[in-house]
């Protein structure tokens, strides 16, 4: 199984699209269209609609710093959040920032392995 995604994005075709993509290269993920369940928190990073008409997306910035969840905006435009995906993106755009999003935000069980290790 490889690494968990979860996508909060308001247009579903474009967020099953996503889902194809990633789930083909070997990802797995979820999709979410509100915060009120926490099984999103399960993933090993979050792609998150900049403009999500249904999640706003400073609260999703918010719970992904409080839960350590590496967080990556998607739009249509430049934004003021990094790192970030502008539409239209390839797939090695993609998985090149959830890749380096991994490696940049040691999640809280690595953190205790590393200091077990030392």
């Amino acid at each position: 199984m490889g690494l968990k995604v979860g996508i909060f994005e308001d247009d579903k075709e474009l967020a099953d699209f996503l889902k194809e993509l990633l789930e083909e290269n070997g990802f797995a993920v979820s999709l979410h269209y509100g915060l009120k369940e926490d099984s999103w928190q399960k993933s090993d990073v979050v792609l998150g609609d900049f403009r999500n008409q249904i999640v706003n997306f400073e609260t999703l910035r918010q719970m992904c710093v409080k839960s350590s969840i590496p967080l990556i905006a998607i739009s249509g435009a430049e934004t003021t959040y990094t790192p970030q995906l502008i539409k239209p993106f390839s797939m090695a755009e993609m998985q090149a920032a959830i890749l380096q999003q991994m490696i940049a935000t040691p999640r809280p069980s690595a953190k205790l392995a590393a200091r077990k290790s030392s």
